[in-house]
Order: C-alpha cells, then sequence, then structure tokens
C-alpha cells in the first residue's frame, strides 16, 4: 500500500501525539470529549498512525498540549 504522506512518518508521528496527551494528563476519553468525537476509535486510529487528526483538530490539540500543531 503506498504511502499517502510520504514525508509523514504516520507510525512515529502517532506515538509522539500519544505521548505528549499522556504527559499532559489527558486520557483517550478526555480526548474525545474536548474534541467532540462520538466514539474513540478515531484516536486509536491516531496513536497507530493510520491516519492523522484533522487540521481542526491539530489545532486544538496542539492549544491544548501547548506545542505548535505542525
Amino acid at each position: 500500500m503506498p504511502q499517502i504522506y510520504p514525508d509523514i512518518d504516520m507510525k512515529r508521528t502517532g506515538l509522539i501525539l500519544k505521548q505528549k496527551i499522556e504527559q499532559a494528563g489527558y486520557s483517550v476519553k478526555d480526548i474525545q470529549k474536548i474534541l467532540s468525537l462520538s466514539c474513540p476509535q478515531p484516536i486509536y486510529r491516531w496513536y497507530n498512525g493510520k491516519v492523522l487528526p484533522s487540521v481542526d483538530h491539530l489545532y486544538v490539540l496542539g492549544r491544548l498540549l501547548g506545542i505548535h500543531m505542525e
């Protein structure tokens, strides 16, 4: 399967995202609620490097975690 984003290591990005969220003291349930997601599956897909968060979710996560969204 060809990589969708050839310049982005999605697995590594997912691991970093998970690490930053956990270091900030948030659970998957917390992030689900903050982002108004109906289920937690998208967050687990981010963590596993299957997909990337949408731009609006990246923006909120960046603000929440105190990091740049890029």
